[in-house]
This record gives structure tokens, C-alpha cells and sequence, in this order.
């Protein structure tokens, strides 16, 4: 049986996307049902905008000029599998937004012209897919200072490989490092900010297609990628897709904090089963080395372990409550010796206490998210998050 992580009670609950404080492992769904939400809690966004399957009939098709109404086949189930080997390799989930609604009813990257063609209905999931996903990047913002933002797509081009997508066109890849290293065209990139400040001060073109840019870390591992070491830029007469409406919009093009890239997989990465967890396996790993690398170890998989201890099947099942709380918390846990402790989501303890008459204090805790950890004579026997208002 597949682990699941502890906090992973599947509740949907259909919400006005707007701001407010979301548990990660919780399943959030827009007021129409057409847009999923299910926060994480590691510095890293998916989104898959173009995997949906629903067609109700009350929505008509799109029909614009230039529109494009094919589904990216099995990018919705690659965003979810990648979600899943996250926390098999680390303990943690990245956050997850998916456009349920089929790419005829709905196209999740474009702007609101294109993407809803007029219909209120789907102009409301609309303005709900990209509200999720400002509060996933306020959340990370919050808890790392910093992310990057993974865009997933799926082409149907003959060259079987990644096409990875920051904004710059064919043309502009094709330039020597010393030009895609001026700031004309930084300024024009999708992670202009991880250019100004990478953890080995490398400089654009090095991030792009050097040995330890995303496209070679996954090329390395038997998956051809451009831009990379090995094609450091397509052909004028080879497809190339560099970056649609979300990788801009999400990614650091206008400043920011979160660094984006689109990934537009191959067809052989994602039709068969066997070889799309083996492919979403390898993404995963050269997404955390990527992180190790330029963003200096953000991800702390001691720390992200520490929250999944309870992950398998649990004899003591507590109820903990209020959450969100004020001041304090109680338990229906009758057990003598249990101690509580807080850690902020970057996995530094905040505060330990003991649990009297079913009662745990947290009056001196900002507000804020975090893991609580219950113990007993040093064993945990329950974990999850709660935020103090």
C-alpha cells in the first residue's frame, strides 16, 4: 500500500479562492468544482493546467481565434505522481494546483480572454486557479523566503524530448552565454531572481544549459531536455515551446521570489504508466538537486521526515482541537507524561510543553503554521499542522 502522509485527511472543500490560511494535505476545491488545490509544504509549486477530464455540457466549448482545445494527456496524473515521490524522497509535498475541466471548456494558461471565452462560469475558476496559486507562493514566500514554480505541460512534437520553457525564445537561446548573459535578456527571464542570487553565483546562461542547470540534471538522468550541456538550445527547424501565460505570470519575470519553469514533456515520458512514474522518479530527483544546488539546500529532509513518522497506519488516532486555535489546544488523549512541541515549517523547534488535564499551551507562540509533534517518554505517537491565529 502506497504511504500517505499524516496530515493527508482527504476533506474537499469547495471555497472562494481568496486569502486565508490553508492546511497543508487538505483537498481545496473552487466554488465550482473545477479547480484542485492541495497545499504542501516545501518551496516548490506545481501546476497542471491543461490535464483536466470534465466536460459538463452546461459549459459550452471554447471557440477563439487561435485557441488550442487538445488535453495534455496524463500531465494531471504526472503532477500527481510527482507530488507523491516528493514526500517518498523527502517526507514532504510540494504544492498542487490542477484544472480538472477539460482544455476545450478551459484553458488554464492563457489570460482570461482566451482561457474562459466569455463564460462567467469558467472566468470565476479562472480568477480561483490563479488566486491558489498566489497563496501557494505566499506560503512559501512565508515559510522559505523563496521557491520556484513548476509549470506542466505535454507536446506531441517528433523530437522525443523535454522542452523547458523561461521566457526566452528560440532565437534568443541561440545566442553565445555573452549575450543571454546581458541584462536585456535576464530581465526578460523566468528566473531572473534565482540569476541575481544563486548560491554559487552563477550567471544566466550557466543556469540555463550549464552542467547544473534543471535541463542537464535530468538529461543526466536519461531524459533529453533543451535547454541543456548536451542541446544548449533547439534548431531553427525543431518545435520548441518557451513558456506560456503561467510560467510568466508565476516565475520571477517581473521580480519576485519565485523562480519559474515550464516543463513540456514528451510523449514516451507520459503515455505509459511504467515509464511515467520512473520519468516523474527522475524529475523529482533533479528537481531536489537543483534546489540543493542554487538555492542552498532549502529542502530538509530530516526535518520533513521528522513530520511523516506517523505516516503509516496508527493504533492512537487523537482528536486535537480547535484549529485554527487562540491560545490553547486539548486532546482526547488520556495518556500521563505526553509532551508537546512546535516547529515552524522550516523545522525549528519553537516551543515544548507539557500536556496538563488534556491541554496543551501555546499563549506565547506567534500566529503562524506549524508541525505539532505529541510524544510520549520521547516515542511520537501523533503529528500534524495547526496555525495559531
Amino acid at each position: 500500500m502506497p504511504r500517505i502522509h499524516f496530515w493527508l485527511c482527504i476533506l474537499l472543500i469547495p471555497v472562494q479562492a481568496h486569502a486565508q490560511s490553508y492546511v497543508p494535505g487538505k483537498i481545496y476545491l473552487d466554488s465550482n468544482g473545477f479547480v484542485e488545490f492541495i497545499p504542501g509544504d516545501l518551496p516548490i509549486v506545481i501546476s497542471a493546467p491543461h490535464g483536466g477530464y470534465l466536460e459538463p455540457s452546461n459549459i459550452p466549448d471554447r471557440n477563439c481565434a487561435g485557441c488550442v482545445y487538445l488535453r495534455d494527456s496524463y500531465t494531471q496524473e504526472l503532477s500527481r505522481e510527482i507530488r507523491e515521490y516528493f514526500f517518498l524522497r523527502t517526507g514532504c509535498y510540494p504544492h498542487l494546483v490542477t484544472n480538472l475541466l477539460h482544455r476545450k471548456k478551459f484553458d488554464a494558461n492563457r489570460d482570461i480572454v482566451a482561457a474562459a471565452d466569455g463564460n462567467p462560469v469558467v472566468e470565476a475558476s479562472w480568477y480561483a486557479y490563479h488566486e491558489f496559486l498566489d497563496s501557494a507562493k505566499a506560503m512559501v514566500i512565508r515559510d522559505f523566503g523563496r521557491g520556484i514554480f513548476f509549470d506542466m505541460h505535454g507536446h506531441a512534437h517528433s523530437i522525443q524530448r523535454l522542452e523547458l520553457g523561461y521566457a526566452l525564445t528560440k532565437s534568443e537561446l541561440q545566442q553565445p552565454d555573452s549575450v543571454l548573459n546581458t541584462p536585456v535578456l535576464v530581465k526578460e527571464s523566468t528566473i531572473q531572481r534565482l540569476e541575481g542570487d544563486n548560491f554559487n553565483k552563477f550567471d544566466h546562461a550557466t543556469l540555463l544549459r550549464g552542467d547544473s542547470s534543471f535541463g542537464n540534471l535530468i538529461h543526466r538522468r536519461g531524459f533529453p531536455a533543451v535547454p541543456s550541456a548536451s542541446i544548449p538550445f533547439p534548431l531553427n527547424n525543431e518545435p520548441y515551446f518557451n513558456g506560456g501565460y503561467n510560467t510568466r505570470r508565476h516565475g520571477s519575470l517581473d521580480s519576485g521570489s519565485i523562480d519559474g519553469i515550464q516543463i513540456e514533456c514528451n510523449q514516451s515520458v507520459r503515455f505509459d504508466s511504467l515509464v511515467r512514474k520512473g520519468f516523474a522518479d527522475s524529475l523529482v530527483s533533479a528537481m531536489i538537486e537543483f534546489i540543493d544546488v542554487h538555492y542552498d539546500k532549502m529542502i530538509d529532509p530530516g526535518f520533513c521526515r521528522i513530520t511523516a513518522l506517523l505516516s503509516k497506519e496508527r493504533k492512537i488516532k487523537p482528536s486535537i482541537w480547535p484549529n485554527p486555535f487562540m491560545e490553547e489546544l486539548y486532546t482526547d488523549l488520556q495518556v500521563e507524561g505526553l509532551k508537546a512541541c512546535f516547529y515552524d515549517l522550516r523545522g525549528r523547534l519553537e516551543k515544548c510543553s507539557s500536556v496538563q488535564n488534556q491541554t496543551i499551551n501555546a499563549q506565547d507562540l506567534p500566529p503562524g503554521n506549524y508541525l505539532l509533534l505529541v510524544s510520549e517518554l520521547g516515542r511520537p505517537i501523533w503529528s500534524g499542522i495547526v496555525i495559531r491565529e
